[in-house]
């Protein structure tokens, strides 16, 4: 789980903003909003283009840092990743505090750019295991034998680091020290790094884009099989999508989803909207492996209000893990869906639990929403 986040130097963050995960107050409602002390379940509200969607890409770049090839960014961060107002020396800073396996592990890193990170810092409960930075030429690897990195050639890593750090085509790139062990040495499943890797392996971001109508047919393929096919039917019409769905030969001899009428309509080519928002939701977060963390941006932009409300119940209930949904539908905002500390402001770089943006005491009974509309959150 996360415990906090901040980041500087990013997009319209050009300020640290931070996620305190840790911020819990004394509510004695909706308990499964809360997790080892941790809120567990967030909704952010905010203004058009004050960072919600940055929050979400932000938070996922931890993924392509050490995990995933960088080239994989979302919506164009290569090109718009530093905050425009910055300056050349200025860097994009991230900071991370986490609880795997009831171990703190602090991890800090920072770039010039999308591709090129320059410096880092990785704790886990308070100990140093690694440190350096290529532009004050500093280093201290003198712990990495406790993750089982003892045996790599860090003179070599930090060679690499540097002629990244120097390379004038940012498109290449450099490794960080994170992704070298994680790639390079053999790992214990109960270790902390393995641990580290699988969370996040698993943590999922999505938006409100939809559906390619011809893009998501492969990724559906294994959905034709009979017992997933009727799975995925049975969801579509819990959450209000009635429909009967065959798997049929197309012209060209591959087999595909049809709505099952008198004339089959093909699946991905013809759903509504809000069909489309639920298939997406359905393949990232509930087919396949269970996520570790989830991040969906303006996650009901199809949905009617009452199916908001049994997607955000489903994800409380069904997702043991961290959940924040961006959102403009201020319905949810309330007592029956969440708590006071749960629910987030996004204004001016700044992320602000409700229970803070007041001076009033926040209670069960009050009507959130109707506070909100009359500005009582106003920052």
């Amino acid at each position: 789980m996360i415990r906090t986040f901040s980041v500087k130097n990013y997009k319209n963050f050009r300020e640290t903003l931070t996620i305190d995960f840790t911020k819990v107050r004394e509510y004695h409602y909706n308990a499964y909003c809360v997790k080892n002390d941790l809120i567990s379940k967030m909704i952010v509200y905010g203004k058009n283009a004050v960072g919600k969607s940055n929050l979400g890409t932000a938070l996922q770049d931890i993924v392509y840092t050490t995990v995933l090839s960088p080239y994989g960014y979302l919506r164009n961060d290569k090109y718009l990743y530093k905050n425009a107002n910055a300056e050349t020396k200025d860097l994009v800073e991230f900071q991370y505090s986490l609880l795997i396996d009831n171990k703190v592990i602090d991890y800090m890193y920072a770039k010039k750019n999308e591709m090129t990170v320059v410096a880092e810092r990785f704790f886990v409960d308070g100990t140093l295991i690694f440190a350096y930075d290529t532009l004050k030429g500093t280093s201290d690897f003198s712990n990495v034998a406790l993750v089982n990195a003892g045996g790599l050639d860090w003179d070599g890593f930090l060679d690499m680091a540097v002629n990244g750090e120097k390379a004038e085509n940012e498109n290449t790139g450099n490794p960080t020290a994170l992704r070298y062990i994680m790639y390079n040495t053999v790992q214990n499943e109960h270790g902390i790094i393995y641990q580290l890797r699988q969370f996040i392996n698993g943590m999922r971001f999505s938006d409100s884009v939809k559906i390619s109508t011809y893009g998501m047919s492969s990724t559906g393929k294994t959905l034709l099989e009979d017992e997933n096919l009727q799975k995925f039917q049975d969801f579509l019409n819990e959450y209000g999508v009635a429909c009967d769905l065959i798997a049929l030969e197309k012209p060209d001899g591959e087999k595909d989803i049809y709505f099952d009428y008198a004339k089959p309509l093909h699946f991905w080519g013809n759903m509504s909207s809000g069909t489309a928002a639920l298939t997406k939701f359905y393949l990232n977060y509930l087919y396949g492996n269970k996520p570790t963390f989830v991040f969906i941006d303006e996650f009901d932009a199809y949905y009617h209000f009452e199916l908001s409300e049994k997607i955000v119940d489903l994800l409380e209930t069904q997702f043991d893990c961290q959940v924040i949904l961006t959102t403009h539908n201020t319905n949810l905002l309330s007592n029956s869906i969440m708590r006071p500390d749960c629910f987030m402001i996004l204004d001016h770089g700044k992320l602000t639990p409700i229970c803070d943006a007041t001076n009033r005491e926040l209670r069960q009974g009050h009507n959130l929403e109707k506070l909100y509309k009359n500005g009582e959150f106003d920052a």
